[in-house]
């Protein structure tokens, strides 16, 4: 799993190569088990990919579309594999990692920068990854992770150096030019921050926002803090026009949608915005690739797991990962009403990582003779150390 993670920070590439290796690695090490005790993830997950590719291939979809579908098999295992395998440990490890990652990903942003590098988006800085919406997209978890991290951590030394990666973290959003982070991050921090029961870090927040707003209107400023707002409603032409084409397609196969990669197959046909490769909205494309039928199979994975996530936290249980969760949620649907950003394989996997692990941290059960495995052999002599129940 720590592999897999670490893959993300060597281009999407390693990543998919990652996944491809994955059932290999399964099946040598003889942990195919864990799709058996994952029953209910294995039927929905199974269910949707069989059912996107069969769309995909009777809706006239092109080999890449079919060779991405196909591809979904490995993911899906990943994502099986992952929610089963995922302890306390590994689960705050991950979060400290990729958190302690974002100063390499910064640098490498700052290297593009002082080398000139531009793409046909302009001079947006994407780091190790493909596109700076995706970069963006991760830092808006980096900083949540952070909040985490800063509310669990007992060790100050170490609470000063999450926060400090935060203020980090926003020079490099700078450097994305991604204005809908920065909204996004004004309202998730405190959804974060109030479901982790933190209520003097919240009054703190917002009066220091509300200084801030005050001090823009005493001195006459706008919104020209954000970046490219000269061009918000030449963009936001261009999400209408994205949009009109892919309610287009939905109206036109509503149950089960074209397939993958549907909007690059249908712009011609709606007279919608050509240069763009997806719907730029969550919903509108999951609707026009999968329909209501894809879709709602989909869900019901999430569904299942958040359920077990909301239902550890009315026990009395799992309460800043529950806060977590809720914010990541938040998150992701407040970057999908204009961007698909958290789709991409290196920010999707961060995705799954909070809201796939739906497990108790109960070690002895793990490690039970009756789900006895050698994935993390590390986590199963720490039964007991008696960790605390996150």
């Amino acid at each position: 799993m720590l592999v897999l993670t670490a893959s993300i920070f060597l281009t999407v590439y390693a990543e998919m190569l990652a996944l491809l290796l994955l059932p290999f690695y399964i099946a040598a090490t003889k942990q195919s088990f864990v799709f058996f005790r994952r029953k209910q993830d294995l039927f929905f997950l199974s269910a949707f990919w069989v059912l996107s590719l069969l769309v995909t291939i009777f809706s006239g979809g092109t080999v890449t579309d079919i060779l991405l579908g196909a591809f979904m098999v490995f993911a899906f295992i990943a994502v099986i594999f992952v929610s089963y395998t995922m302890t306390q440990r590994a689960f705050r490890l991950i979060l400290s990692f990729v958190c302690l990652m974002s100063p390499y990903c910064l640098l490498i942003a700052l290297v593009q920068r002082a080398l000139g590098m531009e793409w046909v988006y302009g001079a947006r800085y994407n780091s190790i990854f493909t596109n700076p919406n995706y970069y963006a997209f991760y830092i808006s978890l980096v900083v949540l992770f952070c909040i985490y991290n800063i509310v669990k951590s007992e060790d100050t030394p170490l609470r000063g150096l999450y926060a400090a990666l935060i203020p980090l973290n926003l020079i490099a959003l700078e450097l994305t030019e991604c204005r809908t982070t920065f909204m996004v991050l004004l309202i998730v921090c405190p959804v974060m921050l109030w479901f982790c029961g933190k209520k003097k870090w919240l009054s703190v927040y917002l009066f220091t926002m509300l200084g801030i707003l005050l001090t823009l209107v005493l001195f006459g400023e706008s919104l020209d803090f954000l970046p490219r707002i000269d061009l918000i409603r030449h963009d936001f032409a261009k999400r209408m026009s994205i949009w009109s084409g892919a309610i287009g397609s939905i109206m036109d196969a509503p149950w089960f949608g074209r397939g993958y990669n549907t909007y690059a197959r249908i712009h011609d046909l709606y007279g919608s915005y050509s240069i763009a490769k997806h719907s730029h909205n969550l919903l509108l494309e999951l609707l026009m690739d999968f329909g209501f039928v894809g879709t709602a199979v989909l869900l019901g994975y999430f569904a299942i797991n958040v359920g077990k996530i909301i239902r550890l936290h009315r026990s009395h249980k799992c309460h800043q990962r529950y806060a977590l969760t809720v914010s990541v949620i938040v998150c992701v649907l407040l970057h999908g009403l204009l961007d698909i950003s958290m789709l991409w394989p290196q920010t999707g996997l961060l995705v799954i990582y909070i809201v796939g692990f739906s497990t108790e941290y109960d070690k002895q059960h793990i490690f039970g003779t009756d789900r006895r495995h050698e994935i993390f052999a590390l986590h199963a002599r720490s039964i007991q150390a008696k960790e605390p129940i996150l």
